[in-house]
Formats: C-alpha cells, structure tokens, sequence
C-alpha cells in the first residue's frame, strides 16, 4: 500500500498541468509538504527555476534537491532526505542513467522504504516510469528506443508521452515484451492510491490507457469507468 503519481508529460510554465500537482500536495495530507526534487534523469542538471520546482512552490511544498549522482554523499544523508520526505517528485530525462544511479547510490532500497511508509511517490516521464516494473525510453544510442527494468513498486511495463508519433510505437513494440502496461498522454496521469487506480488530466486534455498482455495486448482507454475497473481487477491480482 501506498501513493503514487505517473504523469505522462505536459507543460509546467502555462499551469497546464498544477491540478495534477495540487493533487500530489493533496495525497501528502499536508498543509505545506516537505517535496524532494530528484533531478536524477537529467544528470542532476537543475536550478532555481525548474519547471518542477517552481510547481512544486506553487501548491504549498517547501522543496529540497536531492543530487543523488553526488558520489559525495553520505548513504545515511540520502536516506534521511528521502524518508524524512512528505513527496518526492522525480524529473524526466534518461531512464537508463536514472535507474543506475538510483542502484548506485542506494536510493532505490529507501524509495522502496517511502512507499511502504506513506510518502508520496511521484515523477514525470522517465520519472513516472522508473516506479513501475518496466519503462519504455529513447535512451539508447541514437535515442532509439529500449525497455528497461526499473523499481518494481507498481506491476507492468509503463510509456509516458504515448501520443506523441514517436512514443505512440509503444502500441506495436508492448507486444515484444511479457508483461501488461500503460500510457499516458501529455498532460495525463495514472494515480495509485492505497490499493485504488484513477486517472486525471490537465487544461489540455490527455488520457491513460492500458495493455492487456492476456488479450493479446489489446488498448482500453481507463478514462472509462468500466475499463478502470477491469484495470484495477487484473493489475491488482
């Protein structure tokens, strides 16, 4: 059990999608949330005036950076950073480098930890990807596209961006892969709340669909009630 907020992509600047944020700040149950940045995904490259942060600040969180690529350090530093935290917020970037960072560095032991604590879990592309089993990223060489093995907190394989021409050939390549999965669009976000699945969007529009590895990978849009359920029935057994 525990809280987890997979946003496929969208726009910080124009507030497109602060409601998702707000939603974040909400699952906290916290007036003014600690939230701890993990700029992991883009090499720990990050300022003052990241989208991300400045949202963050936006509904109420009072925000820590956490640069988990710092081989300085301590182990005991990052897990008290993480486990001290109400959010944590993981930004997107290089699937690939994020997850070996979060190995090396020991963090991935201490997300596991904040989720079984209640902490909020959250992220945006490849940090949205990185709770599930799998994530599908273009972070090979060429920025072709590859899976890669991520926590393991949520089941299935997981694709942000999915209406985007590149990204949307997740439909086709899921099929090359044994487990179920879904995606969201930009603006779009798949939450996981105490055992109970929904969906949101932002002032654009987006949605979240599921692929079921039992019916041949076939595509439910889970904006649909009747879909949701049957979402939450499989991936929860």
């Amino acid at each position: 059990m525990g809280k987890i907020v997979a946003i496929g992509g969208g726009y910080y600047g124009d507030g497109e999608i602060k409601n998702i944020f707000e939603k974040i700040a909400e699952l906290s149950g916290k007036t003014n949330p600690k939230a701890v940045f993990l700029p992991t995904a883009s090499f720990d490259n990050w300022s003052e005036d990241d989208g991300e942060i400045l949202m963050l600040k936006a509904v109420g969180c009072d925000v820590t950076v956490l640069c988990l690529s710092d081989i300085t350090l301590s182990e005991e530093y990052i897990k008290s950073t993480i486990l001290g935290a109400d959010i944590i917020y993981a930004g997107g970037g290089h699937l690939a480098f994020l997850m070996d960072t979060f190995k090396k560095s020991k963090a991935d032991i201490y997300l596991k930890e904040a989720f079984k604590k209640g902490i909020v879990l959250s992220g945006y592309s490849s940090g949205a990807m990185c709770w599930f089993e799998r994530g599908y990223d273009d972070c090979a060489k060429d920025h072709s596209f590859i899976f890669v093995d991520c926590m393991g907190i949520l089941l299935g394989c997981h694709c942000p961006h999915y209406e985007n021409e590149n990204w949307h050939k997740f439909s086709v390549r899921v099929s090359e892969q044994d487990l179920s999965a879904t995606a969201c669009d930009n603006g779009a976000a798949l939450i996981y709340d105490e055992g109970k699945w929904s969906t949101m969007h932002g002032n654009d529009g987006g949605e979240v669909w599921f692929f079921d590895k039992t019916q041949n990978f076939k595509e439910f849009c889970l904006t649909d009630e009747e879909n949701l359920s049957f979402f939450s029935k499989v991936i929860n057994n």
